[in-house]
Protein backbone atom coordinates (compact mmCIF):
# COMPACT_ATOMS: atom_id res chain seq x y z
CA UNK A 1 0.00 0.00 0.00
CA UNK A 2 1.75 3.30 -1.14
CA UNK A 3 1.05 6.38 0.78
CA UNK A 4 -0.10 9.04 -1.34
CA UNK A 5 1.96 12.40 -1.64
CA UNK A 6 -1.09 14.85 -1.03
CA UNK A 7 -1.44 12.86 2.25
CA UNK A 8 2.20 13.13 3.18
CA UNK A 9 1.93 16.68 2.27
CA UNK A 10 -1.40 17.29 4.28
CA UNK A 11 0.29 15.37 7.38
CA UNK A 12 3.62 17.40 7.01
CA UNK A 13 1.97 20.60 7.14
CA UNK A 14 -0.27 20.48 10.35
CA UNK A 15 2.65 18.84 12.16
CA UNK A 16 4.64 22.24 10.82
CA UNK A 17 1.53 24.05 11.94
CA UNK A 18 1.51 22.75 15.61
CA UNK A 19 4.94 22.96 15.92
CA UNK A 20 4.80 26.69 14.96
CA UNK A 21 1.61 27.90 16.98
CA UNK A 22 4.02 26.05 20.08
CA UNK A 23 6.65 28.19 18.96
CA UNK A 24 4.65 31.29 18.59
CA UNK A 25 2.98 30.88 21.94
CA UNK A 26 6.06 30.17 23.90
CA UNK A 27 7.81 33.37 22.02
CA UNK A 28 4.92 35.41 23.30
CA UNK A 29 4.97 34.10 26.70
CA UNK A 30 8.83 35.04 26.73
CA UNK A 31 8.30 38.57 25.40
CA UNK A 32 5.04 38.99 27.89
CA UNK A 33 7.78 37.71 31.19
CA UNK A 34 10.75 40.15 29.64
CA UNK A 35 8.18 43.16 29.76
CA UNK A 36 7.07 42.22 33.38
CA UNK A 37 10.93 41.86 33.99
CA UNK A 38 11.63 44.73 32.72
CA UNK A 39 9.22 47.17 33.91
CA UNK A 40 6.95 47.84 31.23
CA UNK A 41 4.43 47.85 32.50
CA UNK A 42 4.97 50.65 35.54
CA UNK A 43 6.84 52.28 32.47
CA UNK A 44 3.38 52.83 30.92
CA UNK A 45 1.91 53.67 33.63
CA UNK A 46 4.37 56.91 34.71
CA UNK A 47 4.22 57.69 31.18
CA UNK A 48 0.29 58.14 30.24
CA UNK A 49 0.69 60.12 33.79
CA UNK A 50 2.92 61.98 33.00
CA UNK A 51 1.08 62.87 29.46
CA UNK A 52 -2.35 63.84 31.52
CA UNK A 53 -0.77 65.87 34.01
CA UNK A 54 1.04 67.80 30.94
CA UNK A 55 -2.22 68.28 29.22
CA UNK A 56 -3.85 69.36 32.21
CA UNK A 57 -1.08 72.08 33.11
CA UNK A 58 -1.59 73.18 28.89
CA UNK A 59 -5.74 72.92 29.24
CA UNK A 60 -6.58 73.33 32.91
CA UNK A 61 -10.32 73.87 31.64
CA UNK A 62 -9.92 70.02 31.66
CA UNK A 63 -9.34 69.97 35.01
CA UNK A 64 -13.07 69.38 35.76
CA UNK A 65 -13.18 65.82 33.70
CA UNK A 66 -10.04 64.81 35.21
CA UNK A 67 -11.41 61.67 37.14
CA UNK A 68 -12.92 60.64 33.64
CA UNK A 69 -9.63 61.06 31.59
CA UNK A 70 -7.83 59.77 34.10
CA UNK A 71 -10.20 56.69 34.21
CA UNK A 72 -10.16 57.15 30.56
CA UNK A 73 -6.37 56.63 30.00
CA UNK A 74 -5.94 53.97 32.58
CA UNK A 75 -8.18 51.97 30.87
CA UNK A 76 -7.00 52.88 27.29
CA UNK A 77 -3.28 53.05 27.69
CA UNK A 78 -3.05 50.17 30.48
CA UNK A 79 -0.72 47.10 29.95
CA UNK A 80 -2.81 44.53 29.79
CA UNK A 81 -4.53 46.93 26.67
CA UNK A 82 -1.22 47.14 24.90
CA UNK A 83 0.21 43.60 26.09
CA UNK A 84 -1.01 42.15 22.34
CA UNK A 85 0.55 44.26 20.61
CA UNK A 86 3.69 44.95 22.68
CA UNK A 87 4.09 41.32 23.49
CA UNK A 88 4.16 41.63 19.00
CA UNK A 89 6.76 44.52 18.78
CA UNK A 90 9.29 42.39 21.11
CA UNK A 91 8.40 39.53 19.12
CA UNK A 92 9.33 41.20 16.06
CA UNK A 93 13.02 42.39 17.12
CA UNK A 94 14.00 39.66 19.63
CA UNK A 95 14.26 35.97 19.28
CA UNK A 96 13.16 33.76 22.02
CA UNK A 97 16.73 33.16 23.13
CA UNK A 98 17.32 36.87 23.28
CA UNK A 99 14.48 37.57 25.51
CA UNK A 100 15.81 34.99 28.00
CA UNK A 101 19.14 36.71 28.06
CA UNK A 102 17.60 40.05 28.71
CA UNK A 103 15.33 38.20 31.52
CA UNK A 104 18.46 36.62 32.89
CA UNK A 105 19.76 40.51 33.45
CA UNK A 106 16.98 42.27 35.17
CA UNK A 107 17.28 39.13 37.35
CA UNK A 108 20.49 40.59 38.64
CA UNK A 109 21.20 43.75 40.78
CA UNK A 110 21.99 45.82 37.89
CA UNK A 111 18.98 44.71 35.51
CA UNK A 112 16.59 45.21 38.24
CA UNK A 113 18.40 48.97 39.03
CA UNK A 114 18.11 49.62 34.94
CA UNK A 115 14.17 48.65 35.33
CA UNK A 116 13.62 50.94 37.95
CA UNK A 117 15.53 53.52 36.63
CA UNK A 118 14.81 54.05 33.25
CA UNK A 119 11.16 55.42 33.62
CA UNK A 120 12.55 58.40 35.91
CA UNK A 121 15.52 58.28 33.06
CA UNK A 122 12.92 58.35 30.12
CA UNK A 123 11.02 61.11 31.63
CA UNK A 124 13.66 63.31 32.42
CA UNK A 125 15.78 62.97 29.21
CA UNK A 126 12.17 64.01 27.57
CA UNK A 127 12.86 67.18 29.53
CA UNK A 128 16.35 67.85 28.44
CA UNK A 129 15.31 67.52 25.00
CA UNK A 130 12.34 69.96 25.59
CA UNK A 131 14.61 72.26 27.43
CA UNK A 132 17.32 71.56 24.69
CA UNK A 133 14.76 72.44 22.17
CA UNK A 134 13.36 75.51 23.71
CA UNK A 135 17.11 77.23 23.96
CA UNK A 136 17.62 76.28 20.29
CA UNK A 137 14.56 77.90 19.02
CA UNK A 138 15.41 81.45 17.77
CA UNK A 139 18.11 79.24 15.97
CA UNK A 140 15.93 77.41 14.03
CA UNK A 141 13.67 80.01 13.82
CA UNK A 142 16.15 82.12 11.78
CA UNK A 143 16.94 79.37 10.29
CA UNK A 144 13.57 78.80 8.69
CA UNK A 145 13.29 82.74 8.01
CA UNK A 146 16.04 82.20 6.00
CA UNK A 147 14.64 79.55 4.00
CA UNK A 148 11.75 81.04 3.28
CA UNK A 149 13.03 83.99 2.04
CA UNK A 150 15.04 82.00 -0.39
Amino acid sequence: MTVKKPLLFVVFALISGISFAGENALHRKTALEMMQASGVPEMLERAFTEQLENQFKALPELEKIRPQLTAFYRKAFSFKELEGELCTLYMKHYTCEELRQIIAFYKTPAGRKKAKVDGTLSSELGKLFLKHSEKKMPELQKLLQQSIKE
